[in-house]
């Protein structure tokens, strides 16, 4: 009788997912935290779950009308289709988005102090179609009038309640985690990708608008 006990008490745990003890609060406060790779590597079955924590806001990406660029001779260039004025230079610093928008802001360039991170709309439209040496002399998908020869990725301040998905030249990108994550651009790859507002690890491109 025992023998049949334990066999019984063998299957029915080897029968309980391993997400069984995830429960639907647990992942959306992981969400707050976690990216959905560490969350599935712990809950591999939670991916359901994970769509229940925040609803998708499917609103589509404003694009901005193709860029025609100027360069000023002050490190710094014009956008005069969308009036937006950009140092030349992605600058590397690591920074959350908090800290990375307070160094913009406190910036001082080229007689300019009202500097600012660029939207993802904004910031889209330094990508280039092609891979090509920039002024840095390196590569990049990022119009060759600019520098980023680190290939480095960069703030945008579109947050992820105001855009949920958006779909590059690789696949559809989902982003549930509202406020707590921010869109990216990463020219040496040419995509866009999110990561929480508070990692320090995504640099700062600068930009300001102009009349």
């Amino acid at each position: 009788m025992r023998i049949v006990l334990l066999t019984l008490i063998v299957l029915l745990a080897q029968a309980i997912p391993s997400f069984a003890k995830c429960k639907p609060a647990d992942i959306c406060e992981m969400m707050k935290k976690r990216d959905h790779f560490s969350i599935l590597n712990e809950c591999p079955n939670a991916a359901p779950m994970l769509k229940d924590c925040r609803k998708v806001n499917e609103s589509v990406l404003e694009e901005l009308q193709p860029a025609n660029f100027v360069d000023n001779g002050d490190e710094t260039v014009t956008d005069t289709a969308n009036k937006l004025r950009w140092i030349k230079k992605g600058v590397i610093n690591k920074l959350s988005l908090k800290d990375s928008k307070a160094f913009a802001e406190a910036e001082t360039f080229a007689g300019s102090s009202d500097w600012r991170l660029p939207t993802l709309p904004e910031l889209k439209t330094l990508l280039y179609p092609e891979r090509i040496v920039n002024v840095s002399g390196k590569k990049a998908w990022i119009n060759p009038i600019f520098d980023d020869g680190l290939g480095h990725y960069y703030w945008t301040t579109t947050t992820c309640d105001q855009l949920s998905v958006i779909k590059d030249r690789y696949q559809k990108k989902i982003c549930q985690q509202g406020e707590g994550a921010a869109w990216l651009v990463h020219f040496n790859i040419n995509a866009i990708f999110w990561f929480h507002t508070n990692q320090e690890r995504p640099h700062s491109w600068l930009v300001q608008s102009v009349q």
